[in-house]
């Protein structure tokens, strides 16, 4: 664990990046006004089919520009973005970052997170590339492997949850990552971490959607009613780790405790911000990291 005295956020482990090459076959391109500043943008999403280690792959990657940079002048994403249909039914090469959203549901009475792809750049690319969905983060580890079974008791997957700071070092996002319970080498180095390590993962994307049929298994006479139902599962898979970071970019136990605590804070807010709660718990301080904890939540 690197010196607690470290508190310059600015240099923070904070590698986000995914990769992905497929075909893309279908886009969808909205235009409005920002109510901050009033300036015109741009929202796109893509969906790519990818076919990843021979299993057919579908994402859905998410873009957003400003049409005026900074200095006033047209935004070379902004114009990009405003052409994503162009390119539909060829191959592309996108890239961009994970992010975590983060809301409060009034049905469930609890905080959801989702991670999604926010595409920066896309271009076109030949036919004969190969196809590609891959991911790097850097953090700390937040939790430990935990073990995700189905109704039969089989573990189908390992989670493994990892923190990332802002830019400003005022707040973070969690990522859940996962392991193939068939990959025992990974299982085992992912294990090997302590809570609060700084690390770097990579891995790949594997966003699998299936049409299920089930049959309804109470069915007394005639014909049985079948139902068909779309089931997506998106696999942030663990492919491999650095050794522990104990560098200027480590995370320190200090800033580690600030995070959870602003992330804590957070949650509060968009729960109190939601019209249809009336009441919240307020945050409670993380507790110190100690070497047998599996959990910084």
């Amino acid at each position: 664990m690197p010196n607690s005295n470290n508190n310059n956020t600015n240099k923070l482990l904070r590698e986000n990046s995914f990769r992905i090459v497929g075909k893309l076959v279908a886009t969808e391109i909205n235009y409005g006004v920002r109510k901050d500043n009033g300036q015109e943008y741009v929202s796109a999403t893509a969906t790519i089919n990818s076919v990843i280690e021979g299993t057919p792959c579908e994402y859905e990657v998410s873009f957003f520009a400003s049409k005026l940079t900074k200095d006033g002048k047209e935004s070379q994403l902004f114009v990009s973005y405003s052409k994503l249909n162009e390119l539909e039914g060829k191959k592309v090469d996108i890239s961009g970052e994970i992010r975590e959203n983060r809301y409060w549901s009034s049905n469930l009475g609890q905080m959801i997170s989702a991670q999604q792809l926010s595409g920066r750049f896309v271009r076109g690319v030949a036919e004969s590339t190969a196809d590609l969905a891959s991911f790097t983060l850097g953090g700390f580890i937040v939790k430990t492997p935990v073990e995700k079974t189905n109704k039969n008791g089989d573990v189908y997957r390992y989670d493994v949850t990892l923190g990332q700071s802002n830019f400003k070092g005022d707040g973070m996002s969690m990522f859940v990552l996962h392991v193939n319970p068939a990959q025992r080498e990974i299982i085992a180095g992912v294990e090997g971490y302590e809570v609060g390590t700084t690390v770097k993962l990579n891995g790949t994307l594997k966003f699998v959607v299936e049409q299920v049929t089930v049959e309804d298994t109470n069915n007394a006479f005639g014909a049985a009613v079948t139902k068909t139902f779309t089931n997506k599962q998106k696999n942030f898979y663990i492919e491999g780790g650095s050794n522990p970071i104990d560098d200027e970019s480590a995370y320190t136990p200090e800033v580690i405790k600030n995070l959870i605590d602003a992330y804590k804070a957070n949650d509060v807010k968009l729960a109190n911000g939601a019209k249809d709660v009336e009441s919240t718990a307020p945050a409670t301080a993380a507790a110190p990291v100690t070497k047998r904890q599996t959990s910084l939540i």
